[in-house]
């Protein structure tokens, strides 16, 4: 309601619409974090949530990113993870994954792309 009532005020020339929208959001977050005198769980979303530079809203933004992957990632089986977070965390070929692993290279491949399918579906829900 704040953002409708506040529409007016919306100046195009200091601001993207989004960050001004999440300007307000977080100044009102803030506001009731003060409110309720709570410790924050997590400091870094605070911090991101504080933060009055224009890259606030995408460190925030890559912040719930980061999260989300992280928790798709452990839903996976532990050869699609091992296979996934060493090729694209740790650059290992997929020839290197299957020496490394012992398994046929048709196998890493198929963990990988089984694995990136489950992923997909996962940050898409």
């Amino acid at each position: 309601m704040r953002i409708w009532h506040n529409a007016t005020d919306y100046d195009t020339s200091l601001s993207q619409p989004l960050t001004w929208m999440l300007s307000i959001t977080r100044n009102l977050a803030v506001d009731q974090l003060r409110k309720r005198r709570e410790v924050p769980v997590n400091e870094f979303l605070i911090q991101a949530l504080e933060d009055q530079s224009p890259q606030a809203a995408e460190q925030l933004s890559a912040a719930r990113q980061a999260m989300a992957l992280k928790r798709c990632i452990e839903t996976l089986d532990d050869m699609q993870k091992t296979a996934i977070t060493n090729a694209y965390f740790h650059g290992l070929s997929c020839t290197e994954l299957a020496v490394q692993m012992s398994a046929p290279l048709g196998s890493v491949k198929s963990w990988i792309r089984r694995g990136m399918e489950r992923l997909r579906r996962c940050l898409e829900s």
